[in-house]
Order: C-alpha cells, then sequence, then structure tokens
C-alpha cells in the first residue's frame, strides 16, 4: 500500500507540473487573487497569530531601519513595475516544487533500493531529467518559452532537496556501539 501511495503522489505531482506547463500564457497573480479570496475567510486567525508574535517577541524597531528602507525601495519598484512580482513568484514556484518533487522521487525510489546514497543520485537524475524535459517541452505551448534559466533554477530546487535528504541520512546513520 506504501508504494501504490507512493506512485500516486508522484504521478498526481509530475502531472501537476505537467499540466501547469501545458497552459498558455499561465500567469501567477491571478491564481493568487483567487487564493486571496479563500484566505480572507481566515483573516481573522492570522490578525491573531501576528498579534500574538507581536507580544512574545522583544525586537527592537530601530534595529529594522536598513531592512525598511530596501523593502520601501522594493515595493516603489514594484508598483511601477508589477511583472516583477509576477516573476519573482514564478521562479520561486520553480525552485518549491521541484524540491518537493526530488524529495517524492527520492521516497519512491528507495522504497525499491534501499539504498539511500542510490536513491539520492537516480532522484536527481530523474527530477533534473524531468525539468530539462519539460522545460523543453514547454518551446511547444503557445505563451510559453523553453528556458536553461529555468533549468538551473529547478536544479536549485532540486539540489536544496538532495542536501536536506543527504543530511537526514547523515545525521540517521547509525553508529557502531565501542
Amino acid at each position: 500500500m506504501r508504494r501504490f501511495n507512493t506512485w500516486l503522489i508522484a504521478i498526481i505531482a509530475i502531472g501537476g507540473i505537467f499540466y501547469l506547463s501545458s497552459i498558455p500564457g499561465l500567469r501567477v497573480l491571478p491564481v493568487l487573487r483567487q487564493l486571496n479570496v479563500i484566505l480572507r475567510g481566515f483573516d481573522s486567525y492570522f490578525v491573531s497569530f501576528a498579534q500574538f508574535l507581536s507580544r512574545h517577541i522583544p525586537v527592537d524597531m530601530g534595529e529594522l531601519g536598513p531592512f525598511r528602507t530596501v523593502s520601501d525601495d522594493f515595493y516603489v519598484y514594484a508598483r511601477e513595475n508589477p511583472a516583477i512580482i509576477e516573476f519573482i513568484l514564478r521562479k520561486i514556484a520553480h525552485v518549491v516544487v521541484f524540491f518537493f518533487l526530488t524529495i517524492i522521487i527520492y521516497y519512491l525510489i528507495n522504497q525499491y533500493t534501499k539504498k539511500h546514497y542510490t536513491s539520492v543520485i537516480w532522484a536527481f537524475v530523474i527530477t533534473f531529467s524531468f525539468a530539462a524535459l519539460d522545460e523543453y517541452r514547454q518551446s511547444f505551448v503557445d505563451g510559453r518559452v523553453s528556458s536553461i534559466i529555468d533549468v538551473f533554477i529547478n536544479l536549485i530546487g532540486i539540489l536544496l532537496a538532495i542536501f536536506l535528504i543527504t543530511f537526514a541520512i547523515f545525521i540517521t546513520k547509525k553508529k557502531p556501539k565501542i
């Protein structure tokens, strides 16, 4: 049953990526607007959580001056150039999606091999190959472009997952008794 569930999750993740990259001219901001409508129902919970945090985290607001200057400059730039928000969100989505896909593929392969480092290598190869092939396939979709830069951005998510998996293997490795 575990293998079936893992296969199901992997197929849904890959199918979701395939579906989203097949949408001509996909934009993130309209999707986020719809999510915002849904999240407004939870707004009171977010506000009370933020108030709870602000009461329990001691921060000298004077220390945040340089961050406030940078964020104010970014907000001014973003208001004049809203496409930058779309660009940043799309690139973050690439990293996050391929991070989780790598973990899913690792877990799936590890159920068959039971050799962690072999599973890590295969997860890297399969996920990176999928990232490259998906970008190539996008060159055939109207309103989409294939970009080697997106493959490298996907690689960031893949490598973050590989580092996390490798770190988890390292810290959970059984040490011999002395």
